[in-house]
């Protein structure tokens, strides 16, 4: 285990265990069926702002934060808000739509960023220009995954699970395609619609039949099991199936408490799906306190709330060790079951 690794165990036993999913911009270049955001007009998190924020989050025990937009590397202050949630000794993640320069990668590389995911929807490259809205966008998003990979970065496919891939076989195939030709892990996002505060989602969904969407999920999970590097948690997945069955989870979501949303206007949601707590640039913070949610299934705040209990779950740190080493700091090979 490196240094880095068990320095970041001692910040996490030290009560440093919550999650931010920060979008820092709503500007996006891409059209995506699935999404809002790029109907908003362009806004971005000022410098010296996005900086409190930073600071507010770790002095609040904050461990993870999650840069996302719109589409994060349109933000001309990125690579600062990176390096000086580095210097805090936040764990940092991002995601982008792949559209960015090498360049900026490298940027990022050096600024210390943790985690960094390409969104990748399919296999066929014209099935991802009708997803995204952008031309020729699977070739950028290869271009981007393997020179992420080359220049040293940690980094991972993060595949919405539009209709296409639940498909018969689809999914199998599509994992096969990141973990084999593209050698990269992959994680899912279930489809998901919201329109409650910022951050706008279309669903995407099979209009209320699940029956392709449980099926699918049964896969991935067994895929997982066989070896494939998917980075969901076991316990997520089965809570998905569980949540798609009727049944309560294994582990609750703690939006709010233990995750929470901030827009670039510094306002604090629990979730995608619930209205604002505060305003973290004007107000006092005031997080939920003992939440047990099971609404939704994002995985932006399922998977985070799942991170934050794991101590009580010593089969999860079992199970997930590839995942919990991709996120804390082991060398990238150890990913890969």
């Amino acid at each position: 285990m490196t240094l880095l690794a068990l320095s970041r165990i001692g910040h996490y036993l030290r009560g440093y265990k919550r999650t931010a999913v920060f979008a820092i911009t709503c500007a996006c270049n891409c059209q995506c069926v699935m999404c809002n955001m790029h109907r908003l007009d362009p806004t971005y998190l000022p410098l010296n702002q996005g900086r409190r924020l930073l600071q507010l989050l770790y002095d609040n025990k904050f461990m993870i934060i999650y840069f996302t937009g719109g589409e994060p590397t349109l933000h001309p202050d990125l690579v600062a808000f990176v390096r000086h949630a580095n210097r805090l000794g936040l764990v940092t993640s991002m995601t982008t739509n792949g559209t960015s320069s090498l360049t900026t990668l490298e940027q990022l590389r050096d600024a210390g960023l943790d985690v960094l995911s390409v969104s990748l929807d399919h296999w066929d490259g014209e099935v991802c220009e009708r997803v995204r809205g952008h031309r020729r966008i699977q070739a950028k998003q290869e271009a981007k995954l393997r020179y992420a990979k080359r220049i040293g970065l940690r980094v991972y496919a993060l595949a919405y699970l539009n209709p296409l891939l639940c498909e018969d076989g689809a999914i199998q195939t599509f994992v096969e395609y990141a973990d084999d030709t593209l050698d990269i892990p992959v994680a899912f996002c279930f489809p998901t619609t919201s329109d409650e505060n910022t951050y706008r989602l279309c669903g995407m969904g099979s209009g209320g039949d699940y029956s392709k969407l449980y099926q699918t999920i049964h896969t991935i999970l067994q895929l997982k099991r066989h070896g494939h590097r998917i980075l969901n948690p076991t316990v997520y997945l089965e809570d998905i199936m569980r949540f798609l069955r009727g049944s309560p989870p294994a582990i609750y979501c703690r939006g709010g408490e233990d995750v929470v949303y901030i827009d670039w206007l510094g306002n604090t949601y629990p979730c995608f799906l619930r209205p604002k707590l505060f305003n973290a640039l004007e107000d006092e913070p005031r997080f939920l306190d003992r939440v047990h949610c099971n609404d939704c299934l994002i995985n932006c705040f399922r998977e985070p709330s799942i991170f934050a209990q794991f101590p009580r779950r010593s089969m999860f740190v079992f199970h997930e060790y590839p995942t919990l080493s991709f996120l804390f700091g082991e060398p990238r090979s150890s990913a890969k079951h």
